[in-house]
């Protein structure tokens, strides 16, 4: 979802280093376990697990300013299990160096507080199909959402490399793919066309590191009508899914409609879901009217792996209120949530 936070300074790569060092000497242990798929269910180390947490946004925009502390925080003041952090193809394409060690200094520091972590491609569109416009006003480069197959597979080409040793960290091919804009139902159709993408872009990641990694559906991932018929022949593909208030309205069975029996046969992780008592139309709604129906109706009984968008002031819908510290009302809901969601037993 778009950012409304001004432009931020950035820390150095030196700092990354030494933050990276230290995540090396803490995370040792974990790093010797690894990730399983087993049916629909996620394990690690042999044990069953669910992904609880929520998205931090990118190290360039979002957190620009934001403190490494944050990450210990959520570890242990917010019940969180992983955070997932967002990488704009706008940012990649200026600079990917910068990009890149910014990346390893919040990787790192996720690392060093015990937290799992889901890289994210934050691209939002389809190669020649579609492309997220970027309000000026957001201070993001205007190619933020970017939707090029060339460049996706630079950043995976590196990121794989970099990171895919560290069995502790998952990747998420594309945040959210739109290959017609002006769709708005869950009819499945362009699985196929995604689909392609996904596999070119799994082998080149393949290469490199076995690591899972999360593919989407269509209609801004919130798509996943026939996916569970034709799966990604890979056993180390889950699936991802976005929710938020504006998705079908009012529909009967809007959610399951959506999720498509999915659940059922392969790992999901809602790698975004939120709401807003004052946000736009897209986000717009309140605990009672979204945020209870979907954890106790959809994330409960359906075990889901669930990344809430976004610890931040500014990126909405948002965590946190204007002070930077505090929850807002939604971060105060999800901070709950967190705190008393299910888990398996280990």
């Amino acid at each position: 979802m778009p950012s409304d936070v001004s432009r931020r300074n950035f820390l150095t790569a030196t700092a990354a280093a030494g933050v990276l060092l230290a995540a090396k000497r803490g995370a040792g242990a974990s790093e010797r376990l690894k990730f399983e798929v087993i049916g629909n269910e996620l394990r690690f180390g042999g044990r069953p697990i669910r992904l609880m947490g929520v998205g931090v946004g990118d190290p360039v925009y979002v957190r620009g300013e934001r403190p490494l502390s944050d990450y210990a925080l959520l570890a242990r003041g917010w019940h969180c299990s992983a955070v997932r952090i967002s990488v704009h193809p706008g940012h990649w394409r200026q600079d990917a160096e910068r990009t890149l060690a910014l990346l390893e200094r919040d990787v790192a520091a996720a690392r060093a507080a015990g937290l799992f972590v889901i890289i994210d491609w934050h691209a939002i569109g389809f190669p020649g199909r579609y492309a997220e416009p970027v309000d000026p006003s957001w201070g993001l480069p205007l190619d933020a959402f970017a939707s090029d197959e060339a460049l996706a597979l630079d950043f995976w080409r590196r990121v794989s490399a970099r990171f895919g040793d560290d069995t502790g960290i998952l990747f998420e091919l594309w945040n959210e793919p739109v290959y017609d804009g002006k769709l708005w139902r869950s009819t499945g159709e362009h699985w196929p066309f995604l689909k392609a993408l996904w596999v070119r872009l799994i082998k080149e990641i393949r290469s490199r590191s076995d690591a899972i990694v999360i593919v989407a559906g269509g209609r801004w991932a919130h798509d996943l009508n026939g996916v569970a018929r034709d799966l990604i022949d890979d056993t180390r593909v889950i699936y991802s899914w976005h929710c938020y208030p504006n998705e079908d309205r009012g529909v009967a069975s809007r959610w399951p409609d959506s999720l498509g029996g999915l659940p059922a046969v392969k790992p999901v992780v809602v790698t975004e879901w939120g709401f807003s008592r004052d946000g736009d139309d897209a986000i717009r709604g309140t605990p009672e009217d979204f945020g209870i129906p979907f954890t106790r109706e959809i994330l409960e009984p359906l075990k889901l792996h669930s990344m809430a968008w976004c610890f931040s002031s500014g990126a909405t819908p948002r965590l946190l209120a204007p002070d930077g510290i505090s929850p807002s009302e939604y971060g105060a809901f999800v901070k709950d949530y967190l705190a008393h969601s299910w888990r398996p037993q280990t």
